[in-house]
C-alpha cells in the first residue's frame, strides 16, 4: 500500500490539477502517475521502504526515475 506523506496542489494554465508529494510503499507497489482525478507533478518522490531507493517523477516522460 502506498502511503502519502506530504501534498501540494496546483493548477496549469488549461485547469488540470496536479499534485507535487512525497509517496512511500513496498518495490512491489504500483508507483502512480494520478491521485484520485489530479496528476503527479515534476519533483515529487517516491521512496521504496524495503529498498531504500528513491524516485523522483518525470512528468515530462510520465515515469518515475530513480536517483
Amino acid at each position: 500500500m502506498v502511503t502519502i506523506y506530504s501534498i501540494e496542489f496546483r493548477k496549469n494554465k488549461e485547469d488540470k490539477e496536479y499534485i507535487i508529494t512525497e509517496l512511500r510503499g513496498l518495490s512491489t507497489d504500483t508507483k502512480p502517475v494520478k491521485y484520485e482525478e489530479r496528476y503527479i507533478d515534476n519533483g515529487s518522490t517516491f521512496i521504496e521502504i524495503d529498498t531504500g531507493k528513491i524516485f523522483f517523477y518525470d512528468l515530462s516522460t510520465q515515469t518515475w526515475k530513480e536517483v
